[in-house]
């Protein structure tokens, strides 16, 4: 009965922050606003690219990044060197720390950024525990609207502290420690028959197996003033190696493309790609042509003929290429 008091107490904080920032987009205040993204045609950096999803009818990838609040981009995929803005509208609450994109309906993407604290420094920052659905333009040349339902973090944390706080080693630095020293680090999201499947890359199972949270409703959060409460179903533990969290999650029809990776900084197994079956559970390893190239995929999709798409974090000076088209394998 001491862990879950103690994991009360350390949720106080917690409550309070995310009590100040639990606003829909249309009531933030001006220091929570995103800054007004650049003019369309200015110069598109696809700076630390973080998320992708195929929207525009199978012809645009939409790319987040994790270092830009206020817009997402896009690019062609019939011409690589074709890329737009999509800026968010005017008063749209900052989304820091965009760490997956996940497609919801005929033109929506769901958002959602790392829901942790800063690294190193290890401080709590609300602008980071977003969920937002971005709606786009059928033609996905520009963003139509934007909801945003603010603390996710918060009731992801109050729901581990309870029973499922026994699946961790250490279910404490879930709330206090940044994403390198067990805290929570929401790095994958993917549709799945009506849920939003949350891939944690921080904190891991104790004695390994990344960890994945389905939220029920997810588009219920949107239509609430911020007031809903979400609804978790129990979390599953993927049978994973020791130190591998989920990097990057991509819904393909009954199955889920996971791109599992090292828990923390620190090195570990390194990057993996695989078929996770969530019904069963069950894993298979598929390889793609050329994945050992790219230096550090961050985010994963498929495009309409099931050829992988990935993004690399990288900071500027950018290299040649940020968005790369593989050939997937068989699976092992």
């Amino acid at each position: 009965m001491q862990r879950p008091r103690a994991l009360w107490i350390l949720l106080v904080p917690a409550i309070a922050v995310s009590l100040a920032s639990a606003w829909s987009c249309t009531a933030a205040g001006e220091a929570d606003r995103a800054p007004q993204a650049p003019a369309t045609g200015a110069g598109v950096e696809l700076i630390e690219a973080s998320g992708i999803a195929v929207r525009g009818g199978g012809k645009v990838a939409v790319i987040g990044g994790d270092e830009t609040t206020n817009r997402l981009w896009a690019v062609s995929l019939n011409d690589f060197s074709a890329r737009w803005e999509l800026p968010f509208p005017p008063g749209t609450p900052m989304l820091d720390d965009i760490e997956d994109l996940a497609p919801w309906g005929k033109d929506g993407v769901f958002v959602t950024c790392s829901q942790s604290r800063t690294k190193p420094s290890e401080k709590a920052k609300p602008q980071r525990n977003r969920l937002a659905l971005v709606t786009l333009s059928p033609d996905g040349r520009r963003v139509a609207d934007v909801r945003v339902f603010s603390g996710l973090r918060y009731h992801l944390l109050r729901y581990l502290a309870g029973p499922p706080s026994s699946l961790f080693a250490n279910p404490e630095a879930i709330v206090q420690n940044g994403p390198n020293r067990g805290g929570l680090n929401v790095e994958g999201l993917a549709a799945w028959k009506g849920r939003l499947l949350l891939g944690l890359r921080c904190p891991t199972a104790k004695g390994g197996g990344a960890v994945v949270i389905p939220l029920r409703d997810p588009e219920k959060l949107l239509t609430g003033g911020g007031q809903e409460t979400p609804g978790f179903d129990p979390p599953i533990v993927l049978p994973t190696r020791p130190g591998e969290g989920i990097r990057a999650m991509a819904e393909a029809g009954d199955a889920i493309l996971v791109l599992l990776g090292d828990e923390a900084n620190d090195p570990g197994p390194g990057f993996r790609l695989t078929w996770w079956d969530p019904e069963s559970n069950s894993l298979k390893d598929v390889e793609a042509a050329g994945l050992k190239d790219v230096a550090n995929p961050e985010g994963i999709a498929l495009d309409p003929q099931g050829r992988l798409l990935v993004v690399q974090d990288q900071k500027a000076p950018l290299p040649a290429k940020v968005l790369f088209r593989l050939e997937l394998g068989a699976g092992k």
